[in-house]
């Protein structure tokens, strides 16, 4: 039984990536510091309450196990506070994933597979994006994104280890038979937002002053069980790759407004009157974040197949669950 590192792993995709893993009947250790990522969550064989920042602890993992590859999830994520915090996102998302491939060529470990983001693009003039569209990250998340993934290359022209580089567009979904879902207390993302406020009755805002035909922010939405599915054929794949390095977006293909995204959820929710707040865009908002997935589907013959009306419908079912179960995922 071969072992896999997933750093980030009792985290939203971590999560779903480490229970995918599991049923392919792989020996999954979890690294993670919890502090956005919930024990409840950990669907692995071995857990470490280890911060990647702290390459002491990480390494003993390195030395007490035999590697056969690592899936690198962990790290910071929202825009705006990446901002107001850049040293902390630096230490965290650069010298985390620095101290990472540092131990990935030590011990010799041949596979990593990084968790990137589409936030390396940045502002976009044609669409849907590619992997050969320009890099140019508004926001600091971003940019300690586009930083890791040139570290990474730089090893792997030198032949040390290959690796894939995974830019994520927006994640969505929930494996609510199993237990595991998004979990921000509060919420931080768009649709858990407008779940928790349609359901306590509380206003919905939504910015509105983007360069679209409706005036919302254009996004390409994957559910996070097509995520899981795509890391684990990328560790299938990675082995016959010729290339060592290579970078996929990971996309739906299909896009939708924040306000097509509001009328499907209060449709699902079943609620009619709700209140409405428009306000404007934040810092490191591009208007339109659309995904070619064609390169994904050559190489790794992925496609994704949960339509966006079964995630919202398994994203509320989640939510409820959540709040019936509040002292499990507060602390």
């Amino acid at each position: 039984m071969k072992t896999i590192l997933v750093t980030g792993g009792c985290g939203f995709i971590g999560s779903h990536l480490t229970l995918f893993l599991r049923k392919k009947k792989f020996n999954v250790i979890v690294v993670d510091n919890l502090i956005i990522g919930k024990k409840k969550l950990f669907k692995g064989n071995k857990f470490f309450k280890v911060n990647i920042t702290d390459k002491k602890k990480l390494e003993r993992i390195f030395k007490e196990n035999k590697i056969f590859a690592i899936f690198h999830l962990a790290g910071l994520s929202k825009l705006t506070e990446s901002f107001k915090k850049k040293k902390l996102y630096k230490k965290n998302n650069i010298q985390g994933t620095k101290n990472i491939i540092e131990l990935t060529k030590k011990y010799k470990i041949k596979y990593l597979i990084f968790s990137s983001s589409a936030s390396v693009y940045g502002k976009q003039k044609r669409f849907p994006i590619t992997e050969n569209s320009s890099l140019n990250p508004i926001s600091y998340y971003g940019k300690t994104k586009l930083v890791s993934e040139k570290l990474i290359e730089q090893e792997c022209s030198k032949k040390v280890f290959k690796s894939i580089c995974l830019r994520y567009f927006n994640v969505i979904g929930s494996n609510f038979k199993n237990k595991i879902g998004e979990i921000h207390h509060p919420p931080i993302h768009l649709i858990p937002i407008m779940i928790r406020n349609i359901m306590f009755n509380k206003p919905i805002e939504i910015r509105s002053n983007f360069k679209t035909k409706d005036k919302s922010g254009i996004r390409d939405y994957i559910d996070v069980n097509d995520m899981a599915k795509a890391h684990y054929l990328c560790l299938k794949k990675i082995v016959k790759i010729k290339k060592n390095f290579l970078a996929l977006n990971l996309g739906s293909k299909k896009y939708f407004s924040v306000k097509e995204i509001f009328k499907i959820v209060s449709y699902k929710i079943n609620i009619k009157k709700i209140n409405v707040i428009f306000s404007k865009k934040l810092r490191g908002e591009p208007d339109k974040l659309l995904a070619s997935g064609s390169l994904a589907n050559k190489i790794l013959g992925w496609k994704p197949k949960v339509k966006i009306e079964n995630s919202i419908k398994n994203m509320i079912l989640w939510e409820k669950y959540k709040l019936k179960n509040k002292r499990k995922f507060i602390n």
